[in-house]
């Protein structure tokens, strides 16, 4: 699409196509979110690429107030939101097209000192939710893997937000995917839309939350179940409830650590006890920036000693090759990626449940449960098969 040139007078078509280049450009980087954000007598553009927030290039940089306030009120038109409602925040959605490929795109509003600023999720329709792309090594896929062949038990995805957790979920649906399981799932909102699961959404709206889809959802004859995300006692209650069932349930939760999410658990008001028995796994992630494989640049000698601290050491001891061979490098920058990064991966602790670790959940011993070889480690492996760097690992692990 040819560039529009920017004036105080655009015409409405101007806009629309003006509106169209600019979700184009955002998709086409590939942008996961886009800012609209309001400044005196104009707007900058922002949107956030493989987990960073970045400038908009020229001509969406910056908008002229005029240009702005009208692409404002052709998003919310898009979305079906109120135009002539700027005061109270709003929620919307529509579908966009590019190419022969379908964008979901999720809008919230919120007026602050100099505007409404719109923020917009972009989400693909097709979607790589294959479990053997998420970045897990094999023998944590063969884990993963045995885990959902189990008929009931609880698995726990934890991590910050925008840690991948809800891609991972989905991933892990789509593996034990078959016409001989019936998988429901509720959540806030349905993102990837998954053929042969029956997806729930979230709607405060009408009084249906997540507890009351759960407990709607068990008188459907279900063997799987996913919950978005655990976060109150009355979710976390029948949760429990639906693990000690006979049911498979996957979740989520917002903590930075396995020992966090006991304790997060605990503070939930969850009987400890009944959730060491019906845990089966827990899983904390980040995601981590991919190195570009057009331009990075193998590491020398020097400059992979200047990183001989004792944990890269014991990382290099330990490295079996499980990510592939030993080639360590650094990010370049090229006209095929952002600053020498090109998409991302995950990086993985993984704590599988058993007899031995029971007492701890219950009495919430955390530290007998830190005993894997950790995010960081992991983090590390992928360094010294270059598929990432020590400033990306420390970025997300620190």
């Amino acid at each position: 699409m040819s560039d529009i040139p920017l004036s105080t007078s655009v015409s409405l078509t101007n806009i629309v196509a003006l509106t169209d280049q600019l979700l184009e450009v955002a998709l086409l980087a590939r942008a996961s979110d886009l800012h609209l954000e309001p400044q005196c007598q104009s707007m900058q553009l922002r949107m956030r690429v493989d987990g960073l927030m970045q400038l908009m290039k020229s001509p969406f940089e910056k908008l002229p107030a005029s240009i702005a306030d009208a692409i404002v009120v052709r998003i919310k038109l898009l979305c079906e939101m109120d135009i002539s409602e700027s005061r109270r925040p709003q929620d919307g959605s529509f579908q966009w097209q590019l190419n022969d490929q379908y964008v979901d795109i999720r809008c919230s509003s919120l007026t602050g000192h100099w505007g409404e600023k719109l923020v917009l999720r972009l989400q693909w329709q097709q979607q790589n939710i294959d479990l053997s792309k998420q970045g897990l090594s094999f023998e944590q896929i063969k884990i993963v893997h045995t885990q959902l062949s189990k008929p009931q038990g609880l698995i726990l995805v934890t991590g910050p937000t925008g840690s991948g957790k809800t891609m991972f979920l989905y991933s892990c649906l789509k593996k034990i995917q078959t016409p001989h399981l019936n998988i429901v799932s509720a959540e806030d909102p349905v993102e990837v839309a998954l053929g042969d699961v029956h997806q729930v959404a979230v709607n405060e709206a009408i009084d249906l939350s997540y507890s009351q889809i759960l407990r709607a959802l068990l008188r459907q004859d279900p063997d799987v179940i996913m919950l978005g995300e655990l976060r109150d006692f009355d979710s976390a209650d029948v949760a429990l409830k639906a693990a000690q069932t006979g049911h498979l349930l996957l979740t989520s939760m917002h903590t930075s650590s396995l020992s966090e999410a006991i304790h997060r658990c605990h503070g939930l008001g969850v009987d400890m006890l009944a959730l060491s028995y019906c845990l089966s796994l827990i899983i904390n992630q980040r995601l981590v920036r991919r190195l570009c494989s057009q331009c990075k640049s193998p590491m020398s000698k020097l400059q992979i000693e200047s990183f001989a601290s004792r944990e890269w050491l014991d990382a290099a001891a330990s490295y079996e090759f499980c990510f592939g061979a030993i080639n360590p490098c650094l990010p370049v920058g090229c006209d095929e990626c952002q600053g020498g990064y090109n998409g991302r991966f995950g990086v993985f602790d993984l704590l599988v449940m058993d007899h031995s670790k029971r007492d701890s959940v219950a009495c919430r011993r955390v530290q007998e449960l830190e005993c894997g070889a950790g995010l960081r480690q992991q983090g590390l492996w992928r360094v010294i098969s270059g598929d990432t760097s020590i400033a990306e690992v420390n970025r997300v692990t620190w």
